[in-house]
């Protein structure tokens, strides 16, 4: 709508001239022009010399021809815009001749809504093509963090495993435990953890027998409970809690 206002607006301002201009070229007619006619002067017409003439006829230096246009698509669209153009002037304006100002401003239009398309065109290609938002600077990998990604590297685990104890959540405290054991053989470096790894990755990476055997067992523990849905008690938390606590002060033992 904002658009077609600022059409409606150029129309009339250019309407508007152009009817000044009419007022002005009326008054100027109203004028009588005196005719002054020079009987005084000395000077003479100027005498064209025939055989000259003839001499530039014959020189091919002066032989002026229009180049034939070559036609394809690209010429016969611009000269279709033309007279689109011209069409359209000639529906507002009429007989009348518009000239100065008014005629630059008819002869840069189109180019302008030319380049306005051309621009629009641009930028709805860019807010509908997610590659091009791709190419900025890549953000920080942490924003792409898996919910277990982020409680193994950033979050108090034995803070939440406390909270679920108060909450009376067992399984939730039995999932928080399994990942502060992830944690811990992270940051011993006896894994390498990474989110999209299988058990058997892990068991593949553990080099000591006893801490291997252990975190299998906790592992089938964790798995039973977390995603079999199983409901656990008060007394199954505390043998899976022994389970783990163990586990953890072996991985953090002094070697």
């Amino acid at each position: 709508m904002r658009l077609q206002f600022k059409i409606v607006l150029i129309f009339l301002s250019l309407a508007f001239s152009a009817l000044g201009q009419d007022s002005i070229a009326e008054q100027e007619e109203k004028v009588p022009q005196e005719l002054i006619y020079d009987i005084d002067s000395s000077r003479t017409p100027l005498l064209l010399d025939k055989d000259a003439l003839e001499g530039y006829k014959n020189d091919e230096a002066y032989h002026y021809k229009d180049l034939e246009e070559q036609r394809n698509w690209w010429t016969d669209f611009t000269n279709w815009l033309s007279r689109l153009w011209q069409n359209i002037i000639d529906w507002i304006f009429g007989d009348y001749e518009p000239g100065g100002f008014v005629s630059l401003i008819i002869q840069v239009l189109p180019y302008i809504l030319v380049a306005s398309v051309v621009i629009f065109l641009i930028w709805m290609f860019y807010k509908i093509n997610p590659g091009a938002r791709m190419m900025k600077n890549t953000e920080d990998p942490k924003l792409f963090f898996t919910e277990e990604e982020e409680l193994i590297k950033t979050a108090d685990l034995k803070s939440l495993i406390t909270k679920a104890l108060e909450d009376g959540n067992y399984r939730l405290a039995v999932r928080y435990y399994y990942l502060l054991i992830l944690k811990s053989l992270t940051q011993k470096e006896l894994i390498a953890y990474e989110f999209d790894k299988t058990n058997s990755d892990y068991f593949s990476e553990i080099k000591s027998p006893l801490i291997n055997s252990d975190f299998k067992k906790v592992t089938h523990l964790y798995d039973y409970i977390w995603y079999g849905n199983f409901e656990v008690s008060p007394e199954s938390y505390g043998k899976a809690q022994h389970s783990f606590s163990q586990l953890e002060n072996l991985i953090n033992k002094p070697s």
